[in-house]
């Protein structure tokens, strides 16, 4: 091998590291991109199911109040044109849904003010009979 053939040779290794380099990196440039339009397209399901939920949890109470404002389940189904079965179902969740979201809330209590003067004979601290 002549030194002329060993400059092209040489030369073509670099041009062909070069082209494995510049492959290399726009291969790990798509693979990223990948990985980002995947969790992008998780992250917007999960906000679409959290809007589907609220939009869910909304109809449910607004369907309960329904039924309140008619005193009646059967009412309400005429009104929406669903069985009075599935009015009372969402009557039901709601209501549970209502005591946990109450059960869930700080007890509030209130304090007396102390009287200054002492109860009274009939154990009434304000004076009054």
């Amino acid at each position: 091998m002549s030194g002329s053939e060993r400059v092209a040779a040489l030369r073509r290794a670099r041009q062909r590291q070069a082209r494995i380099e510049a492959a290399t990196g726009r291969a790990i440039r798509a693979h990223a991109a990948v990985d980002r339009a995947i969790k992008a397209r998780e992250a917007a399901a999960q906000r679409y199911d959290e809007r589907v939920a609220k939009a869910e949890a909304s109809a449910s109470a607004d369907t309960a109040e329904l039924a309140r404002v008619c005193g009646s389940a059967e009412a309400a189904a005429e009104i929406l044109g669903w069985s009075t079965r599935e009015i009372r179902r969402v009557v039901k969740a709601q209501s549970e849904v209502d005591l946990q979201s109450n059960a869930a809330l700080p007890v509030r209590t209130t304090r007396r003010k102390a009287s200054s003067s002492p109860p009274d004979e009939a154990g009434d601290p304000n004076g009054h009979d």
